[in-house]
């Protein structure tokens, strides 16, 4: 019995929009013709980037609130030029896989039969119409930290993840971007497509394929084909592909079969992500590495010390909100040194010299504030930081996959550390306001109530006013409430002056401050003693 598979199509589908293509060969083309207009990385450079808010007025912001501002830096992307052709690579691939796959171009056979015929009367011509061995792919190499998955994932950003056709009866998934599991499973990560395919659609192709613990790796495999045919999958991203060197038998060699059969049989288009200890395997798999690399395998290290580091470290200090910015070109030789080029260890750093230099109450980036910052938060990753100072001394180590490992948590934990930074001076800060308010409302209460005014007036007074501005002073709030209270008066009793005024001439006349405000009308007079 075939399994019904359930469709609850989840929101956030878009219904395609159809522009016309850009070349003649994509005219007609629903694939196409229903994706944006495709931009150059030059083009898209001013929203490529995520840049965060920042405005002098900021710096004049409590030291907790600014140090919460350099939390900001988290989301913090930076477009550099050794970027762009990737970033041009994934919107060209997409259409590129889409070219040939075309749901609307159901003549092919009677095309064949007329190129055929046409042939036969002599007119010089290909029969069948010629069509790529494989899909457009490509693999993205480089080290933990240098922005892959985040250049990578930005650039599809661009595109939607699904479009709904209704017109033509099927919803299309233009991308999708999975982890190679940690053990290299094959069979893992065709479970994770099906079921990130669910998540997407509102399907239930996971379910239909079987027990996960049952299930064969080829039913899978062609459950997959099916539905990718189906969806009309435009480019299959897979991150952290040094994770098949983990496989175990032959795990390796049918993740790689998989991923060229992907290209070469249904014309997906396949990205892989990794780091450089993917790159001797995808070097001994020729064909693999033909295949998945047909345009080209991109390798990314880390920045050079060059003008593309003066440029990316003179863009980042823009985001000072210490109140003495600095020059970070100043600074370059320190912070190249402590971060060696690497694009997240420069914006951790940067992060951390700043809280550090909030909370010292220095305010100020110095050369020696960022080497004790790295020397105290940097521990984790110093022995990579090491090897990379000396290549040649220690370069089996920079792909020996503990290393790799030990180097990915230690960034993962550093970022870990800005926000703990931040939140604990937070928690201490709002800690001494609450104790600063509870001390500054009990002095305003004494000195009210030593003027005789009566406590549950003042008490009354007293919570509002500090309930609605939390960091008022005691002074502050004597004046506020005695001003109120004389603008409370009336006729004669205005005319007398002020509280204070009261006040000090009944002190002058010898009479109580509570007999005075008593007989003003503010107080209610005391009880005499039987």
């Amino acid at each position: 019995m075939t399994r019904q598979v359930k469709t609850l199509l989840p929101l956030g589908v878009p219904k395609a929009i159809y522009r016309p293509a850009d070349l003649p060969e994509h005219a007609g083309n629903p694939l196409i013709e229903a994706l944006p207009q495709f931009h150059q990385a030059t083009e898209l450079f001013e929203v490529f980037g995520r840049f965060p808010k920042i405005s002098d007025d900021e710096r004049n912001f409590s030291p907790s609130t600014r140090m919460l501002a350099v939390l900001r830096l988290n989301d913090y992307l930076e477009p550099l030029p050794s970027q762009f052709d990737v970033i041009d690579k994934i919107g060209l691939i997409v259409r590129a896989g889409y070219a040939h796959r075309n749901p609307l171009k159901k003549g092919y056979a009677k095309e064949i039969i007329k190129f055929y015929r046409e042939s036969m009367e002599g007119k010089i011509q290909p029969i069948y119409m010629s069509k790529p061995s494989t899909a457009p792919s490509f693999a993205l190499i480089g080290d933990s930290g240098v922005g892959k998955s985040t250049v990578i994932e930005r650039a599809l950003s661009f595109l939607p993840v699904t479009i709904l056709h209704e017109k033509h009866h099927f919803i299309q998934v233009v991308w999708m971007k999975l982890e190679c599991p940690q053990d290299g499973s094959l069979k893992q990560l065709l479970l994770d497509l099906l079921s990130k395919l669910d998540s997407l659609l509102g399907t239930s192709y996971c379910q239909s394929s079987g027990n996960a613990r049952n299930i064969t790796i080829d039913r899978l495999i062609l459950d997959v084909a099916k539905y990718s045919v189906m969806h009309h999958l435009g480019v299959l991203v897979i991150d952290e592909i040094q994770n098949l060197l983990d496989a175990n038998g032959i795990g390796q060699e049918k993740m790689l079969n998989f991923f060229v059969t992907f290209a070469n049989e249904l014309k997906v288009p396949v990205v892989v992500v990794g780091t450089p200890r993917a790159l001797g395997m995808l070097n001994t798999t020729l064909r693999a590495a033909r295949r998945i690399g047909d345009h080209g395998t991109y390798l990314w290290g880390r920045l050079p010390c060059d003008d593309e580091w003066s440029y990316f470290l003179g863009e980042l200090e823009k985001y000072q909100w210490t109140l003495h910015p600095v020059q970070l070109t100043e600074l370059s030789s320190v912070f190249y040194e402590q971060t060696q080029g690497i694009h997240a260890l420069i914006v951790k750093l940067f992060q951390l010299s700043q809280l550090q230099a909030i909370r010292d109450g220095s305010e100020r980036i110095t050369e020696e504030l960022i080497k004790d910052v790295a020397n105290d938060k940097f521990k984790l990753v110093a022995p990579m930081l090491d090897a990379l100072r000396n290549p040649k001394k220690n370069g089996k180590k920079l792909v020996d996959k503990i290393f790799q490992d030990l180097f990915i948590d230690g960034i993962n934990k550093i970022g870990i550390d800005v926000e703990r930074e931040v939140k604990l001076v937070t928690l201490k800060e709002q800690a001494l306001i609450k104790k600063q308010m509870s001390f500054e409302r009990v002095r305003a209460i004494s000195t009210l109530m030593s003027i005789g005014i009566d406590q549950d007036i003042i008490q009354q007074a007293v919570t509002s006013l500090f309930d609605a501005q939390p960091t008022m002073t005691c002074n502050y709030a004597v004046k506020t409430i005695l001003k109120s209270f004389n603008e409370s008066l009336t006729g004669s009793q205005i005319s007398t002056g002020n509280l204070m005024e009261i006040v000090k001439t009944a002190a002058a006349s010898g009479i109580s401050p509570d007999t005075a405000l008593a007989e003003a009308g503010l107080v209610t007079p005391a009880k005499q003693e039987s």
